[in-house]
């Protein structure tokens, strides 16, 4: 098994699709930790049709600096420019509301970047957008971000159009609670050709990968694999 190892003093400085993920174990010690990138050639077992056919069985597993397993993740072979853009504002234009953009597994239970309890275990990662109401305005620097759902609880296709109503409904079902949980996206570099872990000046530590394009070529998707959003 190939492990892939990030420059240990790089820091990134264009962020693609950058996703606000799991603080799994939210101590001062883990904050000092390096991390690092192994293969993954195969899917979760419980993974079924049709799932199966869209989804990249080549993954990621990050880990730790005890070589644990931190997380695993998995994109979608390549996905499709819906011309159905989920809000004006959205810096992903190509993706409508609900469509699935990968897979995530857990080993252990931890948190969201607001405290939410997600257990251990396996969600999809569906694509919605941060309404722009009083409520809303200025929660992240972009509208667009990603729900997670137990695999158990996605029934639906892969390209379905679902509101941002529905995702918050199937994405309590992660945490347990009244509140969705939601990983936030950002800008995107210009390209990307292989699976990429490298820590910001943030201390974040972000895991890029290529997401072909049905039309041709290659969009770049980056994951914060380790920590918190700012304030």
């Amino acid at each position: 098994m190939e492990t892939l190892q990030s420059p240990s003093r790089m820091i990134l400085r264009t962020v693609s699709c950058c996703l606000v993920l799991l603080v799994l174990y939210p101590t001062q010690a883990a904050q000092a930790e390096d991390f690092s990138l192994e293969t993954n050639e195969s899917l979760p077992e419980a993974v079924g049709e049709p799932l199966k056919s869209v989804l990249n069985p080549a993954g990621v597993r990050v880990l730790n600096g005890q070589g644990k397993t931190w997380c695993e993740v998995w994109v979608r072979r390549e996905i499709a420019d819906s011309g159905q853009p989920a809000s004006p504002e959205a810096v992903y234009p190509g993706f409508h509301s609900g469509v699935l953009i990968g897979l995530m597994r857990f080993p252990d239970s931890g948190a969201d970047f607001r405290g939410l309890p997600v257990g251990k275990g396996t969600y999809t990662m569906r694509y919605g957008v941060i309404p722009q109401d009083g409520n809303h305005v200025g929660a992240a620097p972009i509208v667009d971000f990603v729900l997670l759902i137990p695999l158990s609880e996605d029934t639906r296709a892969p390209d379905a159009h679902l509101t941002s109503e529905e995702l918050v409904e199937l994405s309590k079902k992660a945490s347990g609670t009244h509140h969705p949980t939601v990983i936030n996206l950002a800008f995107p570099p210009d390209s990307i050709e292989r699976p990429l872990l490298e820590k910001d000046d943030s201390d974040h530590w972000i895991l890029s990968l290529p997401l072909g394009q049905e039309s041709g070529g290659q969009l770049p998707l980056s994951v914060i694999v380790h920590g918190q959003a700012a304030g």
